[in-house]
């Protein structure tokens, strides 16, 4: 068997259920998958071994149909840790320059101080809501502009911490890589009317650019990256 470049497998993972989702690129639909039950939940450490025999098992099985194998893919996690955490933060300068470098310092900055308030999180999505610059409301980052006061509204999608490490062991078992983990919870609110009961098709769209109000991280492109990507890429 080959190869695949595997940016299109997808993992759902919930309390009692994984699905492992094949996705046909150009239509942005489910090829394939595979789901099994897991025994009680991903907290209970005495299950850590039967859920990765689980997991390589199902793998393999999807990796003999499709004929090639499956090293990397996304992951998409159900979980009653989830929290939303909203900040708004002002700023005031003699005059700035409005570019992606001021607001990501202010941004990071922000960051570094929510983990020292909650260490028990662990920070999947950041969305910047609105920006408020010199009592002017902007939905997005304007451009060509130098400003004195600024407001963000922030908002941050938390999952446990600890859960994050174990979902991350579990596929270092497998030998699978993580491109990026993805909220179940925030990311069902942006695919409509569709249902989504692997988890995967909201993973899909939220990872395909469906809130352009996220600051998302894209650590395998080829392309150069911004100063977004470069500063935030903690949150993989």
């Amino acid at each position: 068997m080959s190869n695949s470049d595997n940016k299109d497998f997808y993992f759902g993972i919930s309390d009692s259920k994984i699905y492992i989702c094949y996705f046909e690129t150009k239509k942005n639909l489910i090829k394939s998958y595979v789901d099994f039950e897991i025994p009680d939940n991903l907290n209970n450490n005495l299950n850590f071994k039967i859920i990765s025999n689980l997991l390589k098992l199902n793998i393999r099985k999807l990796e003999k149909e499709l004929g090639f194998f499956l090293n990397k893919g996304n992951v998409s996690i159900k979980s009653k840790t989830y929290e939303r955490i909203l900040f708004s933060i002002r700023y005031m300068f003699d005059e700035k320059k409005l570019d992606e470098k001021a607001i990501a310092n202010i941004v990071q900055s922000e960051v570094q101080y929510f983990r020292t308030l909650d260490e028990r999180l662990s920070i999947i999505h950041l969305v910047i809501n609105k920006y408020i610059i010199d009592d002017k409301v902007f939905n997005y980052l304007p451009t060509n502009m130098k400003f004195k006061k600024i407001i963000l509204e922030i908002e941050f999608i938390c999952l446990s911490k600890k859960l994050i490490a174990k979902v991350r062991n579990l596929f270092k078992e497998c030998k699978i890589d993580i491109n990026k983990i993805v909220s179940f919870d925030y990311a069902k609110k942006f695919l409509e009317s569709e249902e989504d009961p692997t988890m995967c098709l909201s993973a899909n769209k939220i990872i395909g650019g469906a809130n352009s109000l996220e600051i998302r991280i894209q650590k395998d492109t080829p392309k150069k990256k911004s100063l977004f990507d470069t500063i935030f890429n903690f949150f993989d």
